[in-house]
């Protein structure tokens, strides 16, 4: 375990921006895990910091990064159920990269982690998150999930998991440290097809070459949150060096130099434009932490 002491969010974050972290602590087994989570179970995750935002003035607590152990892989079982008969469960854990966690799969030539194609961060934020694609969501392929909680460590099965589009339906305050996917070998080469395609669509639609936290906003249901952005006159719209993307509305870029209040500030007149001129009220897809006034961000 490592800890760390006012480290600049900047240092982590996809937008590079942000304040130090009061207390950044690098766990590296479960019973560090637990002695920190004792020591305050209102401890912030950070994940690889793809979707997190905190004020300039930083983020007071504790905050937590799962390494070492959280980022092993391996199989459980080749249990043969399934319709296709060679269902695989494969075990993640939790602070592993989702590109990672892809790359190990393929490698062993198990199909069914399609949707996190692209999808930054970790495995444990793609949980909690519900995160997916075109291509899915990745509660298609959950089958447990391990975690720390209020009343310690505890395993809940996907059945007990109201997971839904982009919420993961897990117990306040519960940390993810591993999960259980059911993969298979049937259909891999055709998804791996997929998968290229998918990121060859992202390449040229998405601004993968300036820092982002990714989609801003969740897609409201039968409509895109790019679409309605750009709809009310915002690509390109500037707020100090962040911009709302030329490229793609529903992401908010780091032009150079941005700051974390020139991000909410695009995040802000994204989110008021649309909710006066269309009635839609997008809601975030980005984690909002710290002390923002209501007058700067209104869901504070």
């Amino acid at each position: 375990m490592k800890i760390l002491q006012e480290e600049p969010l900047s240092r982590h974050g996809y937008w590079r921006v942000g304040g130090p972290l009061e207390r950044l602590v690098l766990v590296d087994d479960a019973a560090d895990l637990a002695a920190v989570y004792a020591e305050d179970p209102h401890l912030h995750l950070l994940g690889n910091g793809s979707n997190l935002l905190v004020p300039d003035a930083g983020l007071r607590g504790t905050v937590v990064k799962l390494v070492g152990a959280f980022r092993e892989t391996r199989i459980l079982a080749e249990d043969g159920l399934g319709p296709s008969g060679d269902t695989v469960r494969f075990y993640a854990g939790g602070g592993l990269l989702n590109a990672v966690l892809l790359a190990r799969a393929a490698k062993l030539g198990l199909a069914g982690l399609g949707p996190l194609a692209g999808v930054p961060g970790t495995v444990g934020g793609a949980v909690a998150m519900n995160a997916g694609t075109a291509l899915g969501e990745v509660a298609d392929v959950v089958d447990a999930v391990e975690g720390i909680g209020p009343d310690g460590p505890v395993t809940i099965a996907r059945a007990a998991l109201p997971m839904r589009y982009r919420e993961g339906g897990l117990p306040a305050g519960f940390v993810v440290t591993g999960v259980h996917f059911r993969l298979t070998r049937a259909g891999f080469e055709e998804e791996q097809a997929r998968v290229t395609a998918h990121l060859v669509r992202r390449k040229a639609t998405q601004p993968l070459d300036l820092p982002s936290c990714g989609s801003v906003f969740r897609n409201p249901p039968g409509d895109a949150a790019g679409r309605l952005i750009e709809s009310v006159g915002l690509k390109g719209h500037r707020e100090g060096g962040a911009a709302i993307s030329e490229r793609h509305a529903n992401f908010i870029v780091n032009l150079g130099g941005a700051s974390a209040a020139d991000v909410m500030a695009c995040v802000r007149v994204a989110w008021d434009r649309v909710r006066a001129v269309t009635g839609v009220t997008l809601v975030p897809e980005v984690h909002v932490l710290g002390d923002w006034p209501a007058s700067v961000w209104p869901l504070a």
